[in-house]
């Protein structure tokens, strides 16, 4: 009787443990030790895309955290490309990549530079390796996610969307598929610890009625579900156009930082497009802040954000609230972010 009791009990254990394991994730699962994270961009509009992921890549390579997948949420199979050779080239030509296939069909760009992927040396070969010939095989962007967090530890992934919010919206609208029996919303709110976004132009003068940016305008629609959405027990930090306003990384600077190579998809595109379009380092403030700490990058109190039906945006200060929003410091603090970003273009054998 007493080794059928325990036969019984094995087995019961087991069922439970089948069960814990439909999301990949026990509760008594180890938390990581550097933050998980997922990067969602709208990679071929402005080049500070790609010093965010330079700056990913590094602290992935140093150790200082771990990079689960690239969601590229605009359009488009050159976009795409431009984010596969990124991978291959500092080092990652096995994270996965997930494009957008149901966002908004406004391409408009600042600086269209995804002819990049098809650049070639003299003797007609691909200047930047590439894992994938054929980007139609790569998942669609909700599914890459469904996919990623299922099979984190709770609570444990960083999302940092320095694009537009069309792939986080069809995530948060998604229902159980094979990778989780947990709707998008509640996917999110088990596994997600923070989302950064870059957007608004939210300041502490100015915090009612304020344009809502450029990543939000792109789709307001995916905005809005977003906002309404997302859980309010996950916190979100909001990068306005603030703080990367004060941190300006002009061309030649660019170019005379990879003095040590031509072989650099960075160096490549300021030689072969106009780069010198008035931009900023505004996509850069979401990565210092999550790796480098809090104390780099001035937040607002807590508080929720209402994003009107005159597509204007007020943040409304509210202390069980899960916002806040970066806010820029002097000019020496601008110095130091526009060293870290410039650090991260060191040669790669420097790290």
């Amino acid at each position: 009787m007493k080794r059928a009791k325990n036969l019984i009990f094995i087995v019961l254990t087991a069922l439970a443990l089948v069960a814990c394991n439909k999301d990949n994730t026990t509760p008594d699962q180890q938390q990581p030790t550097v933050p998980q994270i997922i990067i969602d961009t709208d990679i071929c509009s402005s080049t500070d895309d790609l010093f965010a992921m330079q700056l990913l890549y590094r602290y992935a390579s140093q150790g200082r955290c771990n990079l689960l997948g690239v969601i590229v949420d605009r359009m488009g199979d050159t976009n795409a490309a431009v984010a596969d050779l990124m991978n291959n080239y500092y080092g990652f030509p096995t994270l996965p990549i997930a494009l957008e296939r149901n966002g908004t069909n406004e391409r408009f760009s600042y600086i269209n530079y995804s002819p990049i992927a098809e650049a070639t040396d003299d003797n007609g070969n691909l200047l930047f390796a590439r894992t994938y010939s054929d980007y139609s095989s790569i998942p669609d962007g909700y599914i890459l996610y469904r996919r990623l967090l299922a099979n984190a530890a709770d609570g444990s992934v960083t999302i940092i969307l320095t694009g537009i919010p069309s792939t986080i919206a069809n995530l948060l609208t998604s229902s159980a598929d094979q990778y989780s029996s947990l709707s998008g919303v509640e996917l999110v709110r088990r596994k997600v610890k923070r989302l950064y976004f870059m957007a608004t132009k939210l300041e502490p003068s100015s915090e009612q009625n304020v344009s809502p940016g450029y990543n939000i305008m792109m789709h307001p629609n995916a905005a809005k579900t977003l906002l309404q959405m997302w859980p309010d027990d996950v916190d979100v930090i909001i990068s306005p156009s603030a703080p990367g306003n004060m941190v300006e990384y002009k061309p030649e600077l660019v170019i005379n930082d990879i003095d040590w190579t031509d072989i650099h998809p960075l160096k490549q595109i300021y030689m072969q497009f106009d780069c010198n379009t008035g931009q900023r380092m505004w996509d850069p403030m979401l990565p210092l802040q999550e790796i480098e700490g809090d104390d780099l990058i001035g937040l607002s109190p807590r508080g929720h954000i209402v994003f009107n039906d005159e597509n204007k945006i007020s943040f409304i200060t509210d202390p069980d609230g899960n916002y806040r929003y970066q806010i820029s410091g002097d000019e020496a603090w601008a110095d130091r972010m526009l060293n870290l970003i410039r650090a991260s273009s060191s040669p790669l054998h420097s790290l």
